[in-house]
């Protein structure tokens, strides 16, 4: 096989990832794909098997197991692959940084920076008064 074919074979199984959306930004209003969230590490193409590896957002993802039944059924699904070998990395840090530009330009658009300040109730002793003075019978 040469690997000119093999590159085309890599390049369909990325491109049909990109149909996996990650479940929680579905949830959250902004479906993102697995692809443009930045949770693969690496997809390639031995034979008739295509080997997927990727990362979580949080090493106690609970959606990974419909993740991983997505990647497969999507993968499996392109001619000549017959069997889908997909791993996760627990140990990589995924972080934010590793979205794609564009989805980063899509959740700002979608969900403004808002002020950063938290209205907190005022606390029971101002600042400065001693301990003292909270705990005067008067």
């Amino acid at each position: 096989m040469s690997s000119e074919h093999v590159v085309d074979r890599t390049a369909a199984v990325r491109d049909a990832l990109r149909r996996v959306v990650d479940p929680c930004s579905i949830a959250t209003g902004v479906p993102i794909s697995i692809i443009d969230m930045g949770l693969v590490l690496d997809a390639a193409v031995e034979g008739s098997t295509a080997r997927v590896e990727l990362c979580l957002t949080s090493p106690i993802c609970l959606q990974i197991t419909n993740i991983l039944s997505k990647v497969e059924e999507t993968v499996a699904s392109l001619p000549g692959i017959e069997t889908v070998d997909c791993t996760v990395d627990a140990s990589y840090e995924w972080m934010p940084s590793m979205m794609s530009a564009s989805v980063q330009r899509r959740l700002r658009a979608a969900r403004p920076v808002t002020s950063t300040r938290v209205d907190l109730p005022p606390t029971r002793r101002p600042r400065g008064a001693s301990v003292e003075a909270e705990t005067d019978p008067r």
